[in-house]
């Protein structure tokens, strides 16, 4: 089962920071569903390590 996240139609993605902030989950949740792979469309950039959500993006529940 997935949940579809709201995310701006975008080509360049958005930060984990702007993602929490539209889904209503904190970063720190967000950071550990990409470190578990529970987010398809989550990607670190590779020069700031930083998480970065593309669309389409989905949240994995796993129930």
């Amino acid at each position: 089962m997935s949940i579809l996240l709201p995310v701006k139609h975008q080509q360049e993605g958005m930060s984990l920071d702007t993602f929490s902030r539209l889904s209503g989950v904190s970063v720190q949740q967000l950071q550990r569903y990409a470190k578990t792979g529970r987010i398809i469309g989550a990607r670190k950039h590779p020069l700031t390590r930083k998480w970065w959500i593309y669309p389409p993006a989905k949240l994995l529940t796993g129930r």
